[in-house]
């Protein structure tokens, strides 16, 4: 299965512009990767857009590090971020509300009610990883019939290895609706990215490291 989509996962404009030449054809923008990616900053957002315009930039709205399980306020200012993710011609955004392992379908129709009014196309974060595997599916077509592009999954916890994983993310692709696309990432690199998409079936593969 050949490779046609590499996703960078780059946590500033000068970072992005690095994986744009070395190959990446689509960058995913955040601010402290260490943390598993968290909302850039507005500067960023903003050299980013200008620095890349032939492919495209999905923007992480996740306003702090931890668990997946927003309170109001929070809710509030991921909304917030997307307008202005959208004032400042962003186009793409990635986010993700899990509590107590269920996709928070709730918050998850407000957010992406919003993000579509601003026409902003929407991806699943890893928080996927975060909902209990057999209510996994069930997410997934849901996702899919509210409009979701893709669903980033490493298949388990980052701690574990994704050759490991690679059984519970093959379940998924194989379920999957054709609209939506499985995004595998978490210890994907262009050294390893070939052979896991060939043992996936996937045409797309997400990573810091991904070229």
């Amino acid at each position: 299965m050949t490779i046609t989509i590499r996703e960078a996962a780059v946590d500033s404009a000068e970072a992005a512009k690095q994986m744009r030449l070395q190959g990446a054809n689509r960058i995913e923008l955040n601010s402290h990767l260490h943390l598993g990616g968290l909302t850039p900053d507005t500067r960023t957002i903003i050299d980013t857009l200008i620095a890349i315009t032939d492919v495209p930039v999905v923007i992480m709205v996740r306003p702090r590090a931890g668990n997946f399980a927003y309170n109001e306020n929070e809710l509030q200012q991921m909304q917030e971020t997307l307008q202005q993710i959208a004032d400042l011609g962003g186009q793409f955004v990635t986010f993700g509300v899990v509590r107590n392992h269920q996709l928070d379908y709730e918050a998850m129709s407000l957010l992406i009610r919003h993000a579509h009014a601003l026409d902003l196309q929407v991806v699943m974060h890893m928080a996927f990883d975060d909902i209990e595997q057999e209510h996994q599916p069930q997410a997934m077509y849901w996702l899919a019939e509210h409009g979701v592009k893709r669903i980033l999954m490493h298949g388990g916890p980052l701690s574990e290895s994704i050759s490991h994983t690679l059984s519970r993310i093959q379940m998924l692709v194989n379920m999957a609706p054709n609209h939506i696309t499985i995004l595998p990432g978490g210890g994907l690199t262009a050294e390893n990215a070939q052979r896991i998409a060939s043992a996936l079936g996937v045409h797309e593969v997400h990573g810091s490291q991904i070229v």
